[in-house]
């Protein structure tokens, strides 16, 4: 199984004023099959762009990129900015982009017309359950996705993100049966609520609110997977990175 590191595994250096590209090196060397990156960590987005697609092909490694931003807004209409995110992502050398779906209920547009502007061929698209209250709805992704697949853009996917359904309050098992047929990216982490009330990822997949590997058993396991939840440091990734496979390796 493909196993991508998303560099909010290293939120601390990354608060602490480290760009994304001096993490590359760090990433190939944990023996990681990719990296994906955030478009909210670009400081200057052009520069580092083109600095950091070249590093990342030169390790090898597969190469995400997610962006922050919806398909629709949240007035309904289709997104303006993603010509420029898919630019972007050609830039990196990306093979899939990421998004949440937005206000997809408001929208009364032509979607045949207005999906048929990105090149959906080239990048493999998809769209996260996020921590909103409308994209954080595993319904309205499925509804979504449903709505492209019958205007015929079967290669928009899912990507179902575990973590955040906890924090959005709903089922993760539930979830992953409704959106199992069009997961196509599979974000893991495992939050739980603190001594505070306040709900927070773990450091580990095996501690938290789920038990992951029961919710992996109704999704499909020929899909890219992430790590998306930060760690402390590289033996505790390391650790975590066995557990992953070890769990795949059980499957065979």
């Amino acid at each position: 199984m493909t196993l991508i590191i998303n560099t909010l595994v290293f939120e601390k250096e990354i608060q602490t004023g480290n760009k994304q590209i001096s993490l590359v090196d760090r990433i190939a060397d944990l023996g990681a099959d990719g990296i994906e990156l955030r478009r909210e960590y670009f400081k200057n987005p052009d520069q580092e762009i083109n600095e950091i697609g070249s590093a990342i092909k030169e390790k090898g490694l597969l190469l995400n990129y997610s962006v922050p931003d919806t398909i629709f807004d949240e007035k309904g209409n289709f997104n303006s900015k993603l010509a420029n995110y898919y630019q972007e992502a050609k830039k990196l050398g990306a093979q899939k982009i990421k998004f949440s779906t937005g206000n997809f209920y408001k929208y009364h547009g032509d979607l045949v017309s207005d999906l048929s502007t990105l090149p959906l061929a080239e990048i493999q698209t998809t769209v996260e359950n996020d921590q909103t209250v409308i994209s954080g709805n595993p319904d309205t992704v499925f509804d979504f996705l449903t709505a492209a697949r019958k205007a015929g853009f079967n290669s928009i996917g899912a990507t179902f993100d575990l973590g955040n359904l906890a924090f959005m309050g709903f089922d993760p098992n539930l979830a992953a049966k409704k959106l199992s047929p069009y997961v196509a990216y599979i974000h893991l982490k495992n939050p739980m609520l603190t001594s505070e009330g306040v709900m927070q990822n773990t450091e580990s997949l095996d501690r938290g609110m789920y038990n992951w590997r029961s919710v992996m058993h109704y999704l499909p396991n020929d899909v890219q997977c992430a790590f998306e939840f930060a760690m402390s440091n590289d033996d505790i990734i390391k650790d975590e990175m066995k557990k992953f496979h070890e769990y795949f390796d059980n499957l065979r």
